[in-house]
């Protein structure tokens, strides 16, 4: 049986051949676009994300880092200032207790000497301290100070009640500021 094909059946038959031949070449040339463009382009944006993600995960240690050093750096000004605030309370102390030796010893210039020292740590608490409570209490120490000196130009025992009120005055500055634990 051999069955002689139209011509109809022949064109059908060569141009399927034919379109299968371009579906195939199609195919590969998706496939060749799709392995040397996107599969490279893909691997390169998931080398990216892993990139990114390192990244953000320095700049999260870094950022927790530098946080800790900013608390850090809090505390150790906080600690600073009340050691300076210390220190000047310390200073004006010295000084109103050199002066009361001063008087105790008839030396009208240590003492004098001594409360312009005293004084002079006054002014610098006083830009030191916060409270208007105690800008109140150095205001008044400073005029006690300056009366002391008032005193010891006119009659040197007279400033001992003065020196002995601020000591007193300073002391228990000195315990409101920095009570013991």
């Amino acid at each position: 049986m051999n069955v002689k094909e139209s011509f109809l059946q022949k064109s059908t038959r060569g141009a399927l051949r034919w379109v299968l031949w371009v579906l195939v070449v199609f195919g590969l040339g998706a496939l060749l676009i799709v392995f040397t463009l996107f599969v490279p382009a893909r691997q390169k944006l998931d080398k990216a994300n892993t990139d990114l993600e390192h990244a953000n995960a320095t700049v999260t240690g870094q950022t927790n880092q530098l946080t800790t050093l900013q608390t850090s750096n809090e505390t150790l000004q906080k600690d600073l200032d009340a050691a300076t605030l210390h220190m000047y309370l310390f200073k004006a102390l010295s000084g109103v207790r050199g002066a009361s030796l001063s008087v105790a010893a008839d030396d009208y210039a240590g003492a004098r000497l001594s409360l312009i020292q005293a004084s002079e740590a006054l002014d610098l608490l006083s830009s030191l301290l916060t409270g208007t409570d105690q800008k109140d209490v150095l205001t008044a120490m400073q005029q006690s100070v300056a009366q002391a000196l008032t005193d010891v130009d006119t009659d040197l025992k007279a400033a001992q009640p003065e020196l002995d009120q601020l000591t007193k005055n300073l002391v228990q500055l000195e315990a409101n500021q920095f009570p013991n634990p």
